[in-house]
């Protein structure tokens, strides 16, 4: 099989499992026709199935193809029976689906019982068992006389070719009724599996529309949500401040502070020049005390050390005019003697 025709089924497959929910091995429902057409043409059929449906498949034969497959089989003369088609697989490969439409349990047309088993109530038009119908055009038989000389012959065996081909083309305008029914069918020794038919299409559409529904849906309530949340949580808050205000109604508060401390502090004006080299002289407890800090001052030692500065020249020749006036004196009376 082409990759873009096994892509094409693949995509097929996966739709009918998002919206019918199909699922693997697949259950497929087969006719007479379409043994016949497979046996035809030398196809393996589970190989050929799983190729076409991209999956494991479950082939499944009702009691009533069964018995229109025998049925259309010669008579054995010694047993007296059918002769077993060579285009009949054994047991083991497919299985015999039983089917009851009727107390004697007598098989009925088989196009009524593959159409029964694909829509069991057709009120409801659902494939509940999730089948899968395949089918092929009819194929002329080993007893069918198309090509005899007998204009007789050749005209029954047509009509009864005419008749089978109306069967399946009612079969498959049938099945394509019901929703969620693949169907596959043989041409030219292909097997192809066809499109989604137009009751599925439109299920298909409403089941994507509803989930995108509900996808919006679920959006808009978390966002509503959401919202509703922060409400309540701006609500919680706004009750908490109330709480706390009354709470807080009876108690003392810090009161601002003093606005006299807060006050800065005078900036000092520059020093003079002048000023800068006179020395701040220490207080002394008693007053008589300041004769000793001066001679302590004069000789250099104190009893408490501080830091020396250099005087001013007016200061320091004011305090050696007071100093030197009695020996000016006695320079004099030396002089004088």
């Amino acid at each position: 099989m082409r990759a873009k025709r096994s892509k094409k089924y693949r995509k097929l497959m996966h739709q009918y499992e998002m919206t019918f929910g199909f699922h693997e091995p697949y259950q497929v429902l087969v006719d007479s026709n379409f043994l016949r057409a497979v046996h035809q043409f030398k196809m393996d059929l589970i190989p050929a199935l799983e190729r076409t449906l991209q999956g494991k498949v479950k082939p499944l034969l009702s009691k009533c193809s069964l018995a229109a497959i025998m049925a259309a089989q010669p008579i054995n003369p010694r047993t007296n029976n059918p002769f077993r088609p060579y285009h009949l697989p054994a047991p083991t490969v497919l299985p015999l689906r039983h089917c009851s439409h009727n107390d004697n349990d007598t098989p009925i047309d088989e196009v009524e019982c593959l159409l029964s088993l694909l829509c069991p109530n057709t009120e409801t038009m659902r494939n509940k068992e999730h089948y899968t119908l395949a089918t092929a055009e009819p194929v002329a038989l080993s007893h069918d006389e198309l090509n005899s000389p007998d204009a007789k012959k050749r005209k029954r065996a047509l009509s009864a070719m005419e008749e089978r081909t109306k069967k399946a083309s009612a079969l498959r305008s049938g099945a394509r009724a019901v929703p969620g029914v693949p169907i596959i069918y043989v041409k030219r020794s292909v097997m192809v599996l066809e499109p989604l038919s137009v009751s599925s299409d439109r299920v298909r559409t409403g089941v994507e529309k509803s989930k995108f529904k509900s996808g919006v849906e679920a959006a808009l309530d978390v966002v509503s949500g959401l919202k509703r949340k922060r409400e309540d949580e701006g609500d919680d808050e706004e009750e908490e401040e109330q709480l706390s205000a009354s709470k807080n109604r009876g108690l003392k508060r810090a009161k601002a502070p003093n606005p006299l401390s807060m006050k800065k502090p005078k900036s000092r004006g520059k020093q003079k020049p002048e000023d800068q080299g006179e020395k701040r002289k220490p207080k002394s407890k008693q007053d008589g005390d300041a004769p000793n800090a001066d001679t302590a001052d004069g000789d250099g030692v104190s009893a408490v050390k501080q830091k020396r500065k250099r005087r001013h020249k007016s200061a320091k020749n004011g305090a050696d005019g007071a100093d030197g006036a009695e020996p000016s004196i006695s320079n004099g009376d030396a002089d004088m003697d």
